[in-house]
């Protein structure tokens, strides 16, 4: 017993009502300390697919046709334990919603056949690993000793668990386990204890019990990991962004030029990748007493490498709030465009260019508390090409103005083609000062995305 002594002073009267229950048990003649491995190998179980709280076909045949039956034949001098679990590859609360799920799944099934379900003394293990160190155990698995030692190290935080686990033999454990064991700790299993005397039920009231661990006689009352669902940050998926400086642009000939801007940039779960769409697009269209027209689309496909992991935005598994990218980063780009600039009556140009090159940046948050409010001061050198032609205010041939613009172009008609004239430029092509706020983020108990950066209580319900 002196696992359960191990939390007596927080929860002495809960701990005092199961080592009654437990001793009574232990007591009768026809009783069974029911452990793990007494547990595992005699419960009926309903396995459920991955990410599932469906029943499958053959489950429910043999749920109606073999477990059903042999709980009608049950006196009341019986108590039915259930354990509804979840494996533990999934997001914590992905897994509580798994397991409440495949609990209620079963429960409505047998209600329907008859059965009177407050008899089944049903406890949640959100991520099941008592179950898997004695699966382990049976099949003499060369890191049992490990996975049991990390498991009750942990006591019952699940997250901590996981996330030392996810860490061993870097990386390679988890994977297997996940492949060897995880399919069959997604299920329902169901076993009876038999008790002669009523009297014995009755003196003691059953409490619902939340979490199992370790080899215990059960029932045994052991609480969750404590987390605060109501305050659980959502971790950035997208953000809007525009560079202020590109506001400020100035233009040899032209002069001041503001330049709209828009930016996306995609944050992944886990690493230092990310990855970033722009689009300028200033379009001022003058007219034919100033001569002035900028008319510019410019596409920018962009990845990031920034030096610090965004696993840091995590911590025991759950978003902690803070930027996920942030720091120093290293990019790369390319990009496609097509202008039509006109400074003045003598001095226009139209044409497309693609190009490429590289850049480093630097992004802070603006704040220590709010953290999806950033700014980025960064810079770009690259290369870029660039085919176009001149063109003028009125017919250049016949040295008229006659209200058109025409190609700068006196030779013959006949022999006259587009995009005559090449520019190429190398060197620096792009400074940025720019505004970040996050725009989606990435639901934690089930996929998709939302606008709200907190996850709701209970994840996905």
């Amino acid at each position: 017993m002196s696992a359960l002594n191990k939390h007596r002073k927080s929860r002495t009267m809960t701990y005092a009502i199961a080592m009654l229950i437990c001793m009574m048990v232990s007591l009768s003649a026809n009783a069974q300390s029911t452990t793990d491995s007494v547990f595992l190998s005699n419960a009926s179980e309903v396995i459920f697919k991955c990410n599932e709280t469906k029943i499958t076909p053959k489950y429910y045949n043999y749920l109606i046709k073999d477990v059903v039956p042999s709980l009608r034949v049950l006196g009341k001098n019986s108590i039915i334990i259930g354990r509804s679990a979840a494996s533990p590859e999934g997001p914590y609360l992905n897994n509580k919603r798994l397991a409440n799920g495949r609990r209620e799944t079963i429960k409505s099934i047998i209600s329907r056949e008859g059965i009177d379900v407050d008899r089944i003394r049903f406890d949640t293990a959100i991520e099941e690993y008592a179950l898997l160190v004695e699966m382990m155990r049976q099949n003499n698995d060369p890191d049992y000793e490990y996975v049991k030692a990390v498991v009750d190290s942990c006591g019952n935080n699940d997250i901590l668990t996981k996330s030392i686990l996810k860490k061993a033999q870097n990386g390679a454990l988890f994977p297997r386990l996940k492949f060897q064991y995880f399919p069959q700790l997604r299920a329902v299993r169901i076993m009876v204890y038999a008790v002669p005397e009523e009297s014995m039920i009755n003196a003691v009231a059953l409490q619902p019990v939340e979490r199992i661990k370790g080899d215990f006689t059960y029932p045994v009352l052991v609480t969750e990991p404590e987390v605060d669902y109501e305050s659980i940050p959502r971790r950035e998926i997208f953000s809007i962004k525009t560079n202020l400086a590109m506001y400020g642009a100035y233009v040899p000939k032209y002069g001041y030029c503001p330049m709209p801007n828009v930016s996306v940039e995609y944050y992944p779960r886990h690493g230092h990748f990310a990855w970033q769409g722009d689009f300028d697009c200033p379009w001022w269209i003058g007219n034919t007493t100033n001569h002035k027209y900028f008319e510019l689309r410019n596409y920018t496909l962009e990845s990031r490498f920034y030096t610090r992991s965004s696993n840091k935005s995590y911590t025991n598994g759950l978003p902690n709030g803070k930027a996920a990218f942030k720091g120093f980063y290293l990019s790369a780009y390319t990009h496609a465009f097509l202008y039509q600039i006109g400074c003045n009556k003598d001095d226009g140009w139209i044409g497309e260019g693609i190009g490429a090159g590289i850049g480093l940046g630097y992004v802070f948050p603006l704040s220590k508390r709010n953290q999806h409010w950033r700014l980025e001061i960064g810079a770009q050198a690259g290369y870029f090409i660039t085919k176009y032609d001149p063109f003028v205010y009125g017919c250049p041939v016949e040295n008229i103005e006659d209200g058109l613009y025409y190609y700068d172009y006196t030779g013959d008609a006949d022999l006259f083609k587009k995009r005559q004239y090449r520019f190429n430029w190398f060197g620096p092509t792009r400074v940025g000062i720019t505004l970040t706020y996050d725009l989606f983020y990435r639901r934690i108990a089930k996929k998709g995305i939302s606008f709200k950066r907190w996850e709701k209580k209970g994840g996905a319900r």
